[in-house]
């Protein structure tokens, strides 16, 4: 692997601190929105306000779901490839897009396990699907989206930042 560059070294290691330091605000604001619909995120008040086309207050609220898991997904994306660059770890090549094989590398040098891995693929790839077609996403793939990634970014963020304290 070539050798890091002072400027990159620098970049990463500031967007990963302030990732990290804001992490638990944003991952709160997942659950706070999803809140909104009830102590256990309830499908059905979720689906109606996410289709409402009349109650403009309850589709802001199901949009703030869908703002809030973006966020978090984006993090965790961006974590794990700065990560990844900054431990001079070698990347796992794969077809389905630099996060994924971020994530591919970190459980190969056993930051998660393979389990966690899969997870954050399929929650990478819903939130890529939300937000590159919001209009034509069923409410229950946002429902199930937000639930995983609330779910599986904070089982990352843990080992991760225990991972890279050494490289910051």
């Amino acid at each position: 692997m070539a050798e890091l560059r002072k400027v990159d070294r620098k970049r990463w290691r500031l967007r990963i601190t302030e990732r990290l330091e804001d992490f638990p605000r944003q991952h709160e604001a997942l659950e706070s929105a999803m809140a909104e619909f009830g102590e256990d995120f309830d499908v059905k008040r979720f689906k109606k306000a996410y289709e409402s086309r009349a109650d403009m207050e309850a589709y802001n609220r199901a949009q703030a779901v869908e703002r809030a898991l973006g966020r978090v997904q984006n993090y965790v994306a961006e974590l794990a490839i700065d990560g990844s660059k900054i431990a001079g770890l070698k990347p796992i090549r794969g077809t389905n897009g630099e996060a994924s094989n971020a994530f591919a590398t970190l459980a190969k040098a056993g930051v998660i396990d393979n389990v966690l891995r899969g997870r954050l693929d399929r929650a990478q790839k819903a939130r890529s699907a939300i937000e590159h077609n919001y209009v034509g996403v069923p409410a229950g793939t946002v429902h199930r989206a937000a639930e995983l990634i609330r779910d599986c970014s904070q089982a990352f963020i843990g080992p991760y930042r225990d991972w890279i304290e050494e490289f910051l």
